[in-house]
């Protein structure tokens, strides 16, 4: 696991899945969305309680602002279908905190680089470069927008792919 140093972070799933919060001793935030999805863990359950009550976690949802800014951002790179709604919540937060970003989602790290904001992957080594997804017909090769799912012409059914493109 890499070395996270005495700064703050924001935790995405993937940091509770993998026992980070319980292991550090920095200040970290997450959202009500993520800390739902993660109650599950019954067995550290009282361990995350603790983290709370001793103001180690912070449970913070962000502001419509920067939500929205999120949204058009994933809209725009085609990474609207992969992110849940926690993804969503947790990247606006990060944005709106101004704090890196712990997370393994592909989806989640790709918004993140479009938004500027710093984030580390702890199980994978992470993207090479930001993407943006579209759908395109391999029979007649027309090309679409991300949220067609048939093609207009033939009628068969789109595949994606993704370019490289600079940052937003």
């Amino acid at each position: 696991m890499k070395s996270l140093g005495s700064y703050e972070y924001v935790l995405d799933a993937t940091a509770f899945y993998l026992g980070l919060s319980f292991l550090s001793f920095t200040k970290s935030y997450t959202t009500s969305l993520v800390f739902d999805e993660v109650r599950h863990l019954k067995s550290s359950y009282s361990l995350l309680e603790t983290l709370v009550e001793t103001r180690n976690l912070i449970i913070i949802d962000p502001d419509e602002k920067y939500v929205s800014r999120v949204l058009a951002v994933a809209t725009k790179s085609g990474d609207m279908v992969r992110l849940s709604k926690s993804d969503i919540s947790v990247l606006a937060l990060a944005y709106q905190l101004k704090k890196p970003l712990i997370s393994d989602d592909f989806s989640v790290e790709n918004i993140a680089r479009l938004l500027s904001i710093s984030i580390m992957p702890l199980g994978t080594i992470g993207i090479k470069y930001t993407r943006k997804w579209i759908s395109y017909c391999r029979t007649c090769g027309k090309g679409y927008g991300t949220n067609t799912t048939e093609c207009l012409i033939c009628g068969n059914k789109l595949k994606r792919r993704f370019k490289r493109i600079a940052l937003i």
